[in-house]
């Protein structure tokens, strides 16, 4: 059922590992210092000290780049499977937004957003619309039962990260 190229691939891969019995770690939105993609991405959005994000706000899983480390040393003692990897806590889109760039959140209307996927905009493709509309939080219980915990979140010391 995935609508990407990217995600098509990532199953396939998946899929592999399983057969292998092996271990899958599955990360969202990876961040924190030295970023070189979703932070790059987000201070695009904004214009005139605005951060324009398609559609309402929603909740979604984030992952600090350290609990991801976290995760693929303790996984080499976990048993075969998939892992959901996160913070300890889902995120409002607008409120980590607003928190990581420093400047409020506004909404475009998701049927513009869409016309401007349709279109063929270099400004949205149907991937970066699909991340930021889709709110997706992850059950992390499954790694949290392996003895793991996410130590970081948007706001320590650690991951911060000023534009």
């Amino acid at each position: 059922g995935q609508r990407t190229a990217y995600g098509r691939t990532k199953a396939a891969g998946e899929r592999l590992a399983s057969k292998a019995a092996k271990v899958v770690l599955r990360p969202r939105a990876v961040y924190g210092p030295g970023d070189p993609h979703l932070l790059p991405r987000l201070r695009r959005v904004v214009k005139a000290g605005r951060a324009w994000l398609p559609g309402p706000d929603v909740r979604l899983s984030l992952t600090a780049a350290g609990n991801l480390a976290d995760a693929c040393l303790a996984a080499l003692h976990w048993p075969a499977g998939a892992y959901n990897i996160a913070d300890g806590t889902a995120y409002s889109r607008d409120a980590a937004v607003a928190a990581v760039l420093g400047v409020p959140v506004r909404h475009v209307p998701l049927p513009v957003a869409e016309a401007l996927v349709r279109r063929g905009s270099r400004l949205l493709t149907r991937y970066a619309l699909d991340q930021v509309t889709d709110g997706l939080v992850l059950d992390i219980a499954k790694a949290r039962a392996q003895g793991w915990t996410p130590r970081l979140s948007l706001s320590s010391p650690e991951v911060s990260e000023r534009p």
